[in-house]
């Protein structure tokens, strides 16, 4: 007699666990390998969620918001750094839960701390948070076919843009009345996901010390170089300038493409908030609302988008969503020469509708960062997060500068003629690579 499962078993797993104890099995095929990916949905939550919100509202000025998100994520600049270890020893999961951990202890105190210290606390938090998310696209990618990389990096994605939307919303309601209590919060997350690597997380990898990746041919006629890697875990500046040089052509055009267009659309980003409460007398939900609309929106896209960067290529999927994204800021920053009660309401709409495409972007981006030096990896997944983590410093700090010199309406109109003139490189200088790998 067949035996009878358990409601919450049937049919889905029952016809993928036919023997055994389906309860058993369902925790250690799933909760015990896949709960990782939470663990990045919960980094989403405070890394792209609360922090965004509550650090730059709890300063005292704008410049000092500016300074303190830009410490948040200055240290980033040390990814190349650890993901070539990483790489290397193959100890990503690692990097998750130290990254995940070490950021939460120091975002307990936030709040209570003063200024010059909260800066050191946000630097060493950034940096933690940023070792988390060096070593998500390779554990994504781990023992997956190759065919697979753009569905489960876009998978990645998902999470974590999930656990941005409950932090949006999160970051909204606390920042009307209890700041303090948003970095205890986000602290306490941290540590869970810090928790749950430690029992999910893939295993390190191994491999000899002289194990290298193998060099294959480099679309667009560059030959790839494969990457050094090394037997120790201490990773000098000048061993670093060498990963630069065997960085190819069209990924050094990416990053540089990479640096014109995100600090501006970052930069945008961490002021939006102030500059609503600000400038137009909203209450802080609302533009967290507003955010939180847009990401979450923006989930139902990630798998499709996926799918189609694995057929069309991750150029053109990056080069869609900076146009769509250009598109838009021309139409709030048009909409902020208007006058009317109306005008805050369209910004808001404006700036939701900017976060739903903002899958193209970050499933395009993380593709070239893997495919574009298919020779080192490692390395060019660091030097992408840095460059993001470089990105996201002089973003926040020149937004602060233009917003108390410009307004919304003069930091709007910026960031869209840096958005162009991404767009602008984009096409020139990849489009034609786009056009040969179609």
């Amino acid at each position: 007699m067949r035996q009878r499962w358990p409601i919450w078993c049937w049919p889905t797993w029952w016809r993928i666990l036919p023997a055994g104890n389906c309860h058993q099995r369902w925790f250690d095929r799933v909760l015990r390998t896949k709960a990782w990916f939470v663990s990045y949905g919960l980094l989403g939550l405070t890394q792209n969620g609360l922090v965004p919100v509550l650090m730059p509202l709890v300063a005292p000025s704008g410049s000092a918001a500016g300074l303190t998100y830009a410490a948040f994520s200055l240290l980033g600049l040390l990814a190349p750094v650890l993901g070539t270890w990483a790489d290397y020893t193959g100890r990503h999961r690692d990097l998750l839960i130290c990254g995940t951990i070490g950021a939460g202890l120091l975002l307990l105190p936030f709040a209570w701390v003063s200024e010059p210290l909260r800066i050191v606390l946000a630097a060493g938090a950034g940096l933690g948070a940023m070792a988390a998310t060096t070593a998500g696209n390779v554990l994504a990618i781990q023992g997956a076919a190759e065919a697979e990389w753009d569905t489960r990096v876009a998978l990645l994605q998902r999470y974590v843009s999930a656990g941005q939307v409950i932090g949006l919303v999160g970051a909204g309601v606390l920042a009307q009345g209890h700041p303090a209590r948003g970095f205890v919060a986000a602290g306490l997350v941290l540590l869970a996901a810090g928790a749950l690597a430690i029992g999910s997380a893939p295993a390190r990898a191994a491999r000899s010390a002289d194990a290298k990746p193998p060099p294959r041919p480099m679309m667009g006629g560059d030959a790839g170089v494969t990457g050094p890697h090394h037997r120790g875990h201490h990773v000098s500046w000048e061993e670093l300038r060498a990963y630069l040089s065997v960085i190819n052509q069209p990924l050094r055009r990416f990053l540089i493409v990479w640096l014109i267009a995100y600090p501006a659309m970052n930069g945008f980003a961490t002021l939006f908030p102030v500059a609503m409460t600000h400038e137009f007398g909203m209450d802080p939900i609302l533009p967290s609302g507003a955010y939180a609309i847009g990401v979450g929106a923006s989930l139902l896209l990630y798998a499709p988008i996926g799918a189609a960067t694995h057929r069309m290529g991750g150029t053109r999927t990056l080069m869609l969503g900076i146009a769509a994204r250009l598109m838009l800021l021309v139409a709030v920053a048009l909409t902020t020469l208007l006058g009317g009660g109306w005008v805050g309401w369209a910004i808001l709409v404006g700036f939701a509708l900017i976060q739903f495409v903002w899958p193209l972007l970050a499933v395009g981006a993380n593709s070239l960062s893997v495919r574009l030096a298919p020779a080192a990896r490692g390395e060019s997944v660091g030097l992408f997060n840095a460059a993001t983590s470089l990105a996201a410093a002089v973003g926040s700090a020149l937004a602060g500068v233009v917003f108390g010199a410009a307004g919304f309406a003069g930091l709007t109109v910026v960031t869209l003629v840096f958005v162009a003139a991404a767009l602008v490189l984009m096409l020139v200088w990849l489009g034609t690579r786009a056009q040969q790998s179609g």
